[in-house]
């Protein structure tokens, strides 16, 4: 064992014990959540062949083409989030509530009339303007977990991925340029002279702990545009323009370590990340209504094309005989581009008069076809990325939305289920989403009220940290969202 001379200038920083977090960074701005107004909400999402809400106008913009006069609203969102982490066989449970605007906006309706100041039937029938502003994701999430690690240490970790970060050079310098550095320095891993490689201070069990808290959202303004041709053929289109921010500070603690060495006691990890962007879609929707009693829609929406700027702060410490040994926190600024899987959405409307309807969408994505590219610098960001794309998400993932609603004296009732299916090629749990969505509404002369309840769970897991050749810990997790939304608007 040594710590003394170091003989090897280490003089490149590596990326590569990063970027399967940019495919995971991929993945998440890529899955959107059920949003809209409670209406549809409370219908399970399935709006692709409805119309006249102003959901439509981030949904299916051919649903414009049913109003017959203008409409604005707005809808509040309060969510309950419970997250519930398994790990060493502890059960740790994390809350957190979040207020938004889940959506508001409006649309101008423009009729068109013939020569005697009828509204015609035939021919271009109607023409229709809307904005609306939506929040299609909340990323506020707290995350906890603490307990025995039996199995590995997060020294062995940091012993491996140095193995595989220095490679044959050796020793590093006396630059701090890597976290490795920092544990070398930090006295957390040591160099054993006769296997010639890195190996850890302790390898008994260990306490581990992790506490993450991340924030932000994706709000999208869209600008729509819908007309109405012979009551039978409906049309639409519409620009997205989003803004996007998500950060996260995590801290991992590994305490009562046995170092009879250096005496090492315990080993921190600071992390912080700051994403902020802005992003540009376009969709394309048609619905057919060959009768009253049926409808058919179709939509279609390009990738969502992002540029991304990205602050990573790293701040790696330990404590020996009591003393805290710390480094200046290494800062990593980047820029770079992701375009989203294309979205096809299928939908069918049955309508039994004017009390009741049953709405079925169905939406299909591919999540291996997701595509990252460096901004400038790094070029071999964006092929390497995109590798381990393919090779982790499948190519075709289904989205299936059901709801229905009846009317009853004046109070409408509505229903719904939604099944985000599982992108992932092969994982150990299925990571697909199911949610649950009830809704009521009451309408007055121009004025309506409409309220949604919907409940999400999946499952999820993580690696607290991830290197090969040790027995990494796999936290599993159990998500629970609980939002409320109301909707209160106008038509006139």
């Amino acid at each position: 064992m040594i710590k003394n001379i170091l003989v090897v200038a280490l003089v490149t920083i590596s990326f590569s014990s990063t970027q399967a977090q940019y495919v995971e960074d991929a993945y998440r701005f890529s899955n959107n959540t059920l949003n809209g107004t409670a209406r549809i909400l409370g219908m399970g999402g399935a709006q692709t062949a409805l119309g006249a809400d102003l959901s439509s106008i981030s949904g299916n913009p051919a649903g414009l083409g049913f109003y017959r006069s203008n409409d604005y609203s707005v809808s509040p969102t309060l969510r309950f989030n419970n997250l519930e982490n398994n790990v060493f066989g502890k059960l740790n449970s994390n809350n957190h509530t979040n207020f938004n605007l889940g959506n508001f906006g409006f649309v101008l309706t423009q009729m068109n009339q013939d020569y005697t100041g009828r509204e015609v039937s035939n021919g271009w029938v109607s023409f229709h303007f809307g904005l609306s502003d939506n929040r299609t994701n909340s990323f506020k999430e707290n995350s906890y977990f603490s307990g025995v690690n039996n199995q590995s240490t997060f020294s062995s970790y940091l012993a491996a991925s140095a193995n595989n970060y220095y490679g044959s050079t050796g020793l590093p310098d006396t630059n701090i340029n890597s976290i490795y550095d920092m544990a070398w320095y930090g006295y957390m891993i040591d160099f054993d002279t006769t296997l010639n490689k890195y190996v850890p201070i302790a390898n008994n069990a260990t306490t581990q702990m992790q506490s993450s808290k991340s924030g932000g959202y994706e709000d999208q303004v869209n600008i729509s545009f819908g007309a109405n041709y012979s009551n039978k053929l409906y049309l639409g289109a519409s620009i997205g323009l989003g803004s996007i921010e998500y950060s996260k500070q995590s801290t991992f603690k590994e305490s009562n370590i046995n170092d009879p060495l250096y005496n090492v006691s315990e080993i921190k990890l600071k992390e912080s990340l700051f994403v902020s962007g802005t992003s540009l879609n376009f969709k394309l929707g048609a619905i057919y209504r060959p009768i009253d009693l049926i409808r058919f829609g179709l939509s279609l929406q390009t990738p969502n094309y992002y540029t991304f700027n990205e602050n990573f702060t790293t701040d790696l410490s330990s404590v020996k005989n009591g003393v805290t040994q710390s480094f200046t926190p290494l800062e990593y600024l980047f820029d770079y581009k992701l375009a989203t899987p294309m979205r096809i959405n299928y939908g069918t409307a049955i309508f039994f008069g004017k009390t009741a309807l049953i709405s079925v969408d169905l939406e299909q994505l591919n999540y291996s076809a997701m595509r990252l590219d460096a901004v400038s610098g790094n070029e071999d960001f964006g092929p390497d990325n995109n590798s381990r794309i393919q090779d982790t998400f499948q190519q075709n993932t289904y989205n299936l939305r059901l709801g229905a609603e009846t009317k009853l004296d004046g109070i409408t009732l509505r229903a719904g289920y939604a099944h985000y299916g599982d992108a992932y090629k092969s994982a150990a749990i299925d990571q697909s989403k199911k949610s649950i969505t009830a809704g009521l509404g009451y309408r007055t002369g121009d004025a309506y009220v409409d309220f949604a309840f919907v409940k999400t769970s999946y499952e999820s897991a993580f690696y607290p940290y991830y290197a090969a050749n040790i027995n990494n810990p796999v936290v599993n997790s159990s998500n629970t969202i609980k939002s409320f939304t109301l909707t209160i608007g106008s038509r006139f």
